[in-house]
């Protein structure tokens, strides 16, 4: 369950960051959209490498290939109407964050998982938040308008339901699977007597 819950995350944060960043083009160049597109590409791939790691368990080389084809495709599209240096910007630290993701997903224990995930999940969740809240502030700054806070508002309570949501769900993920080590029967040793 929680393994679909980040991968929700990771789709949905990252296609709805992708168009904010593509419809404000001219208020998102240079420097500032370059640090965005990095920022969200490294972190959006970690949490990309992760998940195919845990995924493709012992198979590190499927989990690293996956990894990387999709992070190098999110680091595309996030880079792609800033220009190509942003681009390959973007791309360069998607690599890197796919490989270390995957190799970190590998190094994991088998049903150990979760606790990192949820770490992984709440650390994406926090940076693509400040993230939302540098765009939205430049583009407030941008605009002739009066500033209005109703969107970090609404940002800052999407940003603290899903944190509630990962972490509930990996308490009732590593609870049961406590539940379901303890309810195993035990089995005894069969003892053979021979008679002589």
């Amino acid at each position: 369950m929680l393994l679909i819950i980040s991968t929700l995350i990771v789709l949905g944060y990252n296609t709805f960051l992708i168009c904010k960043i593509s419809s404000n083009i001219d208020k998102l160049t240079g420097m500032t959209g370059m640090i965005i597109v990095m920022s969200l590409g490294m972190v959006s791939s970690l949490a990309i490498g992760l998940i195919s790691g845990i995924v493709y368990k012992n198979d590190l080389t499927s989990s690293t290939i996956l990894a990387m084809i999709l992070s190098l495709i999110v680091g595309y599209f996030l880079g792609e109407r800033l220009g190509l240096f942003v681009t390959i910007e973007g791309m360069a630290a998607s690599l890197m964050g796919s490989m270390m993701g995957a190799m970190l997903g590998e190094m994991l224990p088998s049903g150990n998982f979760k606790i990192m995930l949820a770490f992984m999940d709440v650390l994406y969740i926090i940076v693509v938040s400040l993230i939302f809240f540098l765009i939205s502030n430049i583009l407030r700054k941008s605009s002739d308008e009066t500033p209005t806070f109703n969107h970090t508002y609404n940002s800052i309570f999407i940003m603290v339901i899903l944190t509630v949501i990962v972490l509930i769900t990996t308490f009732y993920d590593v609870n049961y699977v406590k539940k379901q080590i303890n309810h195993r029967p035990v089995e005894n040793p069969v003892h053979e007597h021979y008679q002589h």
